[in-house]
């Protein structure tokens, strides 16, 4: 079983690469976002913790009862809200430092179990994980190579604009977090370059599969 990491930028048609090898390939794909999800729902692993750490935040769906974070029947169905975890952690780089340092190395753990566990089984020939922080998370070295996928910042934030409805402002506020070009391409063991058409998109993912 190969373990390949799918890493770039956001926008940049991860999803896209995805759908391709889940169609094509005998694997299977695990992104690290669903994973730091699930860990993050109430009862969770990550979920008081998080809670904890920011105090002065107001980060779940419903009302917040601040005197009673470590109680579960006052917070057993209350998840948090993304739309105020976003802005918390994109306008202040030690706040997301913090949840980072706390959600991390869970979905890390996670991974590596589920790794171990598909290695065990011997059913599948690929082993693919989608994770923005591939290199900063040294997944690079964990895993037996690093696909880049690249679009330029103009592609990229037109998709965000109309895809995801992002405002300007937080389209610069997510790529200034993540690694340049020339860092993700230092790591990457093959770039895939997302420019054009799905056509070519697929023929140079066929390339990288044929060639390994």
């Amino acid at each position: 079983m190969k373990k390949i990491v799918i890493t770039g930028g956001i926008g940049a048609g991860k999803t896209a690469v995805l759908k391709y090898l889940q169609e094509n390939v005998k694997c299977k794909i695990i992104r690290a976002d669903d994973v730091a999800h699930i860990l993050m729902e109430p009862h969770e692993k990550c979920y008081y913790e998080i809670l904890n750490a920011f105090p002065e935040y107001d980060l779940l769906k419903y009302t917040t009862v601040q005197n009673h974070l470590d109680n579960e029947s006052v917070n057993d169905k209350n998840p948090f809200d993304k739309e105020k975890l976003s802005r918390m952690i994109f306008s202040n780089e030690d706040n997301r430092d913090k949840l980072n340092s706390i959600v991390h190395p869970a979905v890390k753990e996670y991974i590596l179990e589920d790794v171990q566990s598909e290695e065990d089984k011997g059913e599948i020939d690929y082993y693919f994980l989608e994770v923005a922080l591939a290199i900063e998370e040294g997944y690079d070295k964990l895993f037996d190579e690093t696909w880049y996928v690249y679009a330029g910042e103009k592609i990229r934030a037109k998709r965000l604009e109309t895809n995801r409805g992002y405002s300007e402002e937080k389209i610069t506020g997510i790529m200034n977090s993540q690694l340049s070009e020339e860092e993700y391409k230092l790591h990457a063991t093959h770039i895939i370059c997302n420019d054009n058409s799905l056509d070519e998109l697929y023929t140079n993912i066929g390339n990288i599969l044929h060639c390994d």
